[in-house]
């Protein structure tokens, strides 16, 4: 964010430079600046949703700053890492806002819309993917097949219905993998969460990602990629 961008006149850029230095850019002086820049945008072309929500993101790592140095500040040292260490969780948690995330994980937390991607990582050539899904309780809900599945990684659409067509409740679920070559034998596979990071939600101070169509734990995350 550029003052020059945000104050129309001289006179505003000298008042918005001497606040910032007087504030050296803490959470005061972050908002002011923020609230200048829609107060004097060109209502022509105001500020693209994107931009917002990334500056929105600046202020939020800016935040997650300030409670490392107050944490750090006036705690006893066993205190302030753990202080230190939640706030990093929480800003890396927010950062990966709108990434698609892979995790080796075979339970994920169905929010009871939507689709969920699952994938899966095959080791060797196969003729035939088939994906068992099943509640909490262990009952088989679904089965989802792959006649063509790619080797390496791949992913299979749940539409969160059962067999009969009938859309399933928010719960915990999980997904059991199988693949057989041309021959009928077994092919290695390991069983992946695939999805976008739509939002972050907090269960005992841990992060947890809300993905669209489920929820993981951020500590589960193997890979990140950016959404295109």
């Amino acid at each position: 964010m550029n003052i020059s961008d945000i104050a129309s006149t001289p006179q505003q850029q000298a008042t918005l430079t001497d606040s910032v230095q007087q504030e050296e850019l803490g959470r005061d002086a972050f908002l002011k600046l923020l609230t200048v820049q829609l107060q004097n945008q060109d209502p022509m072309e105001p500020v693209k949703n994107e931009d917002f929500v990334a500056q929105l993101s600046q202020f939020s790592s800016l935040e997650q700053l300030t409670s490392i140095n107050e944490a750090v500040s006036g705690e006893s040292e066993t205190e302030a890492l753990g202080g230190v260490m939640q706030a990093v969780e929480s800003n890396t948690a927010v950062s990966l806002i709108g990434k698609s995330v892979e995790m080796p994980t075979k339970s994920f937390a169905y929010t009871g819309q939507g689709n969920v991607e699952l994938g899966f990582n095959l080791g060797g050539p196969a003729n035939r993917v088939d994906l068992q899904i099943f509640d909490s309780e262990g009952n088989l809900v679904r089965s989802l097949v792959d006649n063509t599945p790619d080797e390496g990684n791949d992913t299979l659409v749940w539409d969160g219905q059962n067999e009969s067509g009938q859309n399933l409740s928010a719960g915990e679920y999980f997904f059991v993998p199988l693949a057989v070559n041309g021959e009928g034998n077994a092919v290695g596979i390991q069983a992946q969460l695939q999805g976008k990071v739509t939002g972050v939600r907090y269960e005992g101070g841990k992060p947890i990602l809300i993905l669209d169509g489920g929820e993981a734990p951020l500590a589960s995350v193997a890979r990140i990629s950016q959404t295109e």
